[in-house]
């Protein structure tokens, strides 16, 4: 059984990604209007600020570094106000733009470089050095451009400012052969094994998913029960998510810019920054993660500021559970919790809650023109009626064109009709809300019975001692079967050594569970836990613990000191392997 959107469809116009936004944006802001902010100094680009300089960017790439239609230009950046123009006057151009993880090793970036063919690399500053190594390692030093991306120089560096003249602007062009399946950005997926997969997105998908996000945005203001026009135009969102990932393109650079909102910006994370970002540009609107939406719930930093403002969160990456979307919103009132679903390959953007939506553990309602189907997990046949659980497929307009020079990996993704098949394990009920249980792929078998450890992990992240948490499966040869076990980072403070507090988290959790469901593989102290930069657990990089230590546990204590090199906020194809101390329960 297909499942359509309950939503009116919509008509993606054949246009140039950047000619879009900035005709949607001009229809809501004014000139003087500020869209990109600096969270720390103010610094700020205008609504005019942003169209002038692009286009005089475009042009210069154009006339002076010979970029042109079809080129592929690599952004390595952290965020910033200055990250939009390079961006868009890639795709003005019709080349297409590539951005990179700014935590990439050299190892990882040179892979981008390599297979992305990119001609020309904008780089963030402090990271030049890092380029520099990639493209030797990749062998393309000498045959590939490098123009910094800040307003300074330094020793003979080029900055993408020198290449801005005032009287010397791109015109964007109709396109023979039309703009909808022309690809505008080249994101790498973040995939949780294997290296990184190019993938080919248009500017009709980004037009189609900029779209999307602002029908479900605005459903409210249309029913009278939300935010009236002007207010619309008001909106403070965060720009946390990170750029060089879809969740940043869409969300930020293009639906929000196309609101007319302001976005502020933030170029590295901690929580005590975002707080007194929140607070001092009095954010309306948040893009975040679920570590986020759990620490907002239990940080006493969050006694300290204000936080009125912010009336709205959409968290992407991984499902909260309800009790922890309850706990946030009790202890901040005026705010809303929405959960929203993607992945890169559609934009990424193919669920999303309104806050008139009334179901905080759904990952809300299905896209504008999009389509959905459920396939019996074990056998991949349709299943007929809602609220019948198996794996999420979704076809539309806002599903990518391919993966670059990888037929066989695009055809293994999207069957003959063009369903993603996600590989996450959920269900849609009768009103046409989705709900995600757990990926096909992570499931923990014990003993024949199926445990999801996202049930798990919404569990541990309610604990007040935990601060993030993930379940993976280990195997026991003398019981043959795998047992769920925690990967837990705790919560600085608390009363007790390490491993008791540790022992008690997983008491509470093996007191509240089916037996089978219990922790029975033990816990792993870890310092974070790798995610990708949509907040996706990268579970190659905790697998890879169990080969150093998984010999190492002991009934009742850990074993060595708790410390990782992997990064929270990491998206890496193979990040470090964090080392930890190993303990296991009866």
């Amino acid at each position: 059984m297909i499942f359509p959107s309950t939503l009116p469809p919509i008509t993606t116009p054949d246009s140039n990604l950047v000619t879009y936004v900035f005709t949607q944006s001009a229809q809501h802001a004014m000139p003087t209007h500020p869209v990109f902010v600096d969270s720390l100094s103010s610094s700020m680009l205008t609504l005019q600020d942003l169209q002038q300089k692009t286009l005089q960017l475009a042009h210069g790439l154009h006339t002076r570094l010979g970029i042109q239609r079809g080129d592929t230009v690599a952004i390595f950046a952290a965020n910033s106000i200055y990250y939009p123009l390079a961006a868009y006057a890639i795709v003005a151009l019709g080349a297409v733009c590539s951005p990179a993880n700014p935590q990439y090793t050299p190892r990882e970036l040179a892979h981008q470089l390599e297979s992305s063919g990119c001609s020309l690399v904008v780089v963030g500053d402090g990271m030049r050095d890092k380029v520099e190594e990639a493209l030797r390692l990749c062998g393309r030093s000498g045959f590939v451009q490098v123009l910094m991306m800040d307003e300074g120089r330094r020793g003979g560096e080029q900055s993408m400012f020198s290449y801005m003249r005032e009287d010397a602007v791109y015109e964007i062009l109709p396109r023979e052969g039309g703009y909808l399946r022309t690809p505008a950005y080249l994101c790498y997926s973040s995939g949780t094994t294997g290296r990184p997969k190019g993938v080919l997105l248009t500017h009709g998908n980004m037009i189609a998913n900029a779209q999307q996000i602002n029908q479900i945005k605005t459903l409210d203001s249309r029913q009278g029960q939300g935010q009236g026009q002007g207010e619309r135009r008001s909106e403070v969102f965060l720009g946390l998510a990170p750029f060089c990932h879809a969740y940043g393109l869409s969300y930020v650079l293009h639906s929000s810019v196309a609101l007319g909102g302001t976005i502020v910006v933030m170029a590295r994370y901690s929580f005590a920054h975002f707080l007194r970002a929140v607070e001092r540009h009095r954010i309306t609107y948040g893009y975040l993660v679920p570590p986020i939406i759990c620490a907002l719930s239990k940080d006493p930093l969050v006694d300290q500021h204000d936080l009125s403002s912010m009336r709205t969160v959409l968290s992407g990456g991984a499902t909260l559970s309800a009790k922890l979307i309850e706990a946030a919103q009790q202890r901040l009132p005026g705010m809303r919790v929405l959960q929203g679903y993607g992945m890169s390959e559609m934009s990424p953007a193919m669920t999303m809650l309104a806050t008139s939506h009334d179901n905080p553990a759904s990952i809300g309602i299905l896209m504008p023109s999009c389509d959905a189907k459920v396939l019996d997990a074990d056998t991949d046949q349709p299943l007929a009626g809602p609220g019948q659980t198996g794996e999420l497929c979704f076809r539309g307009p806002n599903v990518m064109l391919g993966y670059l020079a990888n037929p066989q990996a695009t055809r293994e993704l999207i069957d003959s009709d063009g369903f993603v098949h996600t590989g996450d394990i959920g269900h849609i009920d009768a009103q046409g809300f989705f709900y995600i249980t757990d990926r096909k792929k992570e499931i923990i078998k014990y003993k024949g019975f199926q445990v999801a450890p996202s049930e798990l992990e919404g569990m541990l992240a309610e604990h007040p001692d935990v601060e993030d948490a993930a379940v993976m499966p280990v195997y026991d040869d003398a019981q043959a079967t795998e047992m769920p076990r925690a990967y837990i980072v705790l919560r600085e403070g608390g009363e007790g050594g390490r491993e008791e507090r540790a022992g008690k988290v997983v008491a509470w959790i093996n007191a509240r569970v089916a037996a089978y469901k219990k922790l029975r593989g033990g816990y792993v102290l870890v310092d974070s836990i790798p995610r990708s930069p949509a907040g996706k657990i990268i579970r190659a990089s905790l697998r890879n613990i169990e080969h150093v230590d998984a010999g190492s546990a002991t009934s009742g204590s850990g074993r060595g000191s708790s410390s990782s090199s992997g990064s929270g906020s990491s998206g890496g194809s193979e990040p470090p392997a964090p080392t930890a101390s190993v303990s296991s329960v009866a």
